[in-house]
């Protein structure tokens, strides 16, 4: 089991089935290997990311700088801030010395990429079910007034 240093609210797990995973925790989920499924939840505050063992967040591939980057929550809004890496930092494939991310972001610590969940999952609609939406109700709308001008409606 992988977990971030100290952090006693939810460890990283391989397998769903043998602890309680809270999804709507706020954490850096693993797309590359070693990483690759893993969640690292992230502290109230600054969460430090390096290889050196007193990170909050150990990475030990070689690409990853012993202090490398932070992980800054203010009030439920999220900052990266590379530190003193060699091989940088990057949101969303941009190089970055601090940014504001939000959910679903990738960031990438040297060559290791993770994606951002904030644990506020907004209630955003493909584009297509509005339109599917918004044609139902024009629909409505015209045939409501068509019946009404026929003398449907009394």
């Amino acid at each position: 089991m992988l977990v971030a240093k100290d952090d006693v609210r939810t460890a990283a797990v391989t397998n769903a089935e043998s602890q309680h995973v809270d999804l709507d925790q706020p954490a850096l989920v693993g797309m590359t290997t070693p990483y690759q499924g893993f969640r690292f939840p992230l502290r109230n505050g600054k969460t430090t990311v390096g290889r050196r063992a007193d990170n909050d967040l150990v990475l030990t591939d070689g690409s990853v700088s012993a202090m490398h980057a932070w992980v800054i929550e203010d009030q439920g809004r999220y900052r990266v801030m590379n530190i003193l890496s060699t091989n940088g930092t990057f949101v969303n494939d941009q190089r970055i010395i601090e940014i504001e991310v939000k959910h679903g972001d990738r960031i990438r610590f040297g060559a290791l990429t993770f994606e951002l969940h904030t644990g506020k999952r907004t209630a955003q609609l493909d584009p297509r079910v509005w339109q599917w939406v918004v044609g139902g109700i024009v629909l409505v709308g015209v045939l409501g007034a068509i019946s009404w001008f026929a003398g449907l409606w009394h």
